[in-house]
């Protein structure tokens, strides 16, 4: 993975379109994935896009613009559309949940029952994805 040193991280900020940065990672702004997407769409190289809006390619390896333009069409693609800073997405609520007003230990307790629930859910639904693939194997056979 790739670390900024602390000249880059200076540089970094001080471009407009740099929501936030750590040595490890790089936030865009909006505004930059709607501008980087458009320009994209219309068939410009990913590495031109970066030096246009004022970024120095010597900090970005190919892979990590390959998987920035990944990221970056998933968003376009998604119904939530481009999110600025951190984009990670909270999953499905399953219903599962533990009241107010529990002692620490019943939390505990109960959140390690809901975990064993969560994961016997996913194995029943694996074990009918096997037997559906098996009667279908059956049928055709």
């Amino acid at each position: 993975m790739k670390e900024y040193t602390a000249r880059e991280m200076k540089l970094l900020k001080a471009n407009p379109y740099t929501f936030k940065v750590t040595k490890n990672k790089l936030y865009f702004t909006i505004e930059f994935k709607e501008t980087f997407w458009t320009a994209y769409e219309a068939g410009m190289a990913p590495r031109k896009i970066l030096e246009d809006l004022g970024y120095d390619l010597e900090m970005f390896g190919q892979k990590q613009i390959d998987s920035m333009v990944q990221r970056l069409k998933r968003q376009a693609g998604s119904r939530n559309g481009f999110r600025q800073g951190e984009n990670r997405t909270r999953r499905k609520k399953d219903g599962l949940s533990i009241q107010e007003g529990v002692t620490e230990h019943s939390k505990e307790t109960l959140e390690n029952i809901l975990n064993e629930v969560k994961y016997l859910r996913q194995e029943v639904e694996f074990l009918k994805k096997i037997v559906r693939t098996e009667n279908t194997a059956a049928r055709k056979s």
